[in-house]
């Protein structure tokens, strides 16, 4: 008996750290732009995303990432970081209007990250400090070598 009500228990902690897990669903590029002139039925309809939570990423490249709370949106894969710098500003002049509506996604961030087959299910993607120009190899010189 003690080893059934161990069990049930241990099923049950499993379950509950399960729904606490992050969901992490993934849209095209597209996405964002539409996201701001559609009614929410007809992105919806339009953008039904990729529910990635449990198998993670399949295709390398730069990703915008939306987070707020337990839900992860990532809009990619982007090959180019330019674009995906521009992209970002979009989603976060997009995200400050929401926020506008709607202080309680204030928490909520946005912000680019590189994901290849070398990330573990743990570090789906490594963030990337993408703003800091000295970074940027044709900005520090070191893009001719």
């Amino acid at each position: 008996m003690k080893k059934l009500l161990t069990l049930a228990m241990l099923a049950l902690s499993v379950a509950t750290l399960q729904a606490q897990a992050d969901k992490v669903i993934v849209y095209p590029l597209e996405a964002i732009a539409d996201g701001a002139r559609f009614s929410k039925q007809k992105f919806d309809e339009t953008y039904p995303g990729i529910d990635v939570t449990q198998y993670g990423l399949s295709d390398e490249g730069w990703y915008i990432r939306y987070k707020h709370e337990l839900l992860t949106y990532l809009y990619g894969p982007i090959d180019d970081l330019n674009t995906a710098r521009r992209q970002k500003k979009l989603l976060e002049e997009i995200r400050l209007s929401v926020v506008l509506k709607k202080p309680s996604l204030s928490s909520s961030t946005v912000d680019i990250i590189r994901f290849d087959f070398n990330a573990t299910p743990d570090n789906m993607g490594v963030s990337e400090d993408v703003d800091n120009p000295y970074l940027i190899p044709e900005l520090t010189g070191e893009g001719d070598k």
